[in-house]
């Protein structure tokens, strides 16, 4: 047998090792993608996290709007709440009220 032939013709043994390697590469390969990928376990776990927050948040959401919702009923029936809102927030008083404002003083500013 020439040399090139010898070259040519690798061991049985040689190609099996050569061929379970590169299934062994391809599985590692694999593994990797689906760990760490853009469809990987990690990145599901991250979204099912980032699920909850949003479901949580809509919630809270919704919980919010009812209140609000009933907020609107009370001011669209009743003038009591009109007028607790005037009262609070504009300083507003009925003609035979007198108002008082308290300020409250900086202990830091008043101290020498």
């Amino acid at each position: 047998m020439s040399p090139r032939e010898e070259a040519g013709r690798a061991e049985p043994g040689s190609r099996r090792k050569a061929w379970v390697l590169g299934t062994v590469i391809a599985l590692v390969a694999l593994a990797v993608g689906g760990v760490f990928g853009d469809r990987g376990v990690l990145n599901l776990v991250e979204k099912r996290r980032q699920v909850d927050a949003l479901r949580l948040e809509i919630e809270e959401l919704r919980a919010d709007n009812a209140r609000l919702a009933g907020e609107v009923t009370d001011l669209r029936t009743s003038a009591r709440p009109v007028e607790r809102l005037a009262r609070e927030q504009l300083g507003l008083a009925c003609p035979d009220e007198t108002v008082f404002l308290i300020r409250e003083e900086d202990t830091a500013s008043t101290r020498p």
